[in-house]
């Protein structure tokens, strides 16, 4: 996988780890730490050669959308939201509005866990995977047991009449660390615009995955 330019969402336990595991499997990449909370960039090691950006998530990702040269950014989503989700309503400000995702797709959902009325995160696996995971095309890593197919093509493929289902797909750009490019964002908000049914807006890899369900007004 092809890595220059990497941003990395939430100076926390989690955006901590993927910093130093990439700063050291990518020595070349430009690497961006973007948190909103100032104590918690302060512990980034001065060892590790990054930018650093004290700013709201998703909000430095609206910004920096709107630069062309930008696009081909990866970045890790290591914040306790759903990125894309959060993007898209940014981007369409009150034209958004959440509805409840029926039982007829939460029953297609493997381990479904409703957040509230329409968010919900869902998983193949009923334990904490680990750290190392390299997500094995077809069978867990951990189980060793086959996988018949994988979350992103399963909740594309949804059977509903009533909703369109977009799915971004995070990609392990380590093992156990997953992310997109801003331009799979960018695509995303083109789906949503022409789509003329409510939307089920997935981010999810082979095993993990997060979906919001709303509407666009006007």
């Amino acid at each position: 996988m092809d890595i220059s330019n990497l941003i990395i969402l939430g100076a926390g336990h989690f955006g901590h780890r993927a910093l130093i595991q990439c700063s050291h499997a990518y020595p070349q990449c430009r690497i961006t730490i973007v948190d909103h909370h100032a104590p918690a960039l302060k512990k980034i090691p001065q060892s590790i050669s990054c930018d650093i950006i004290c700013s709201d998530g998703v909000s430095y990702l609206h910004a920096l959308s709107k630069k062309e040269s930008a696009q081909f950014s990866w970045m890790i989503p290591s914040i306790p939201i759903h990125v894309a989700f959060e993007w898209i309503k940014l981007n369409l400000f009150e034209r958004v509005q959440r509805v409840k995702i029926p039982e007829s797709i939460l029953s297609q959902l493997p381990n479904a866990m409703p957040k509230n009325k329409s968010t919900v995160y869902m998983s193949y696996a009923t334990f904490r995977c680990p750290d190392n995971c390299s997500e094995p095309a077809d069978y867990c890593f951990v189980t060793k047991q086959a996988r018949a197919i994988s979350l992103f093509d399963k909740l594309q493929h949804l059977k509903n009449n009533h909703f369109s289902s977009i799915v971004i797909r995070s990609r392990q750009i380590l093992p156990g660390l997953g992310g997109f490019q801003l331009r799979d964002l960018l695509d995303t908000l083109s789906l949503v615009e022409s789509s003329e049914r409510p939307i089920l807006l997935s981010t999810a890899c082979r095993c993990h995955g997060v979906m919001d369900a709303f509407e666009i007004k006007g």
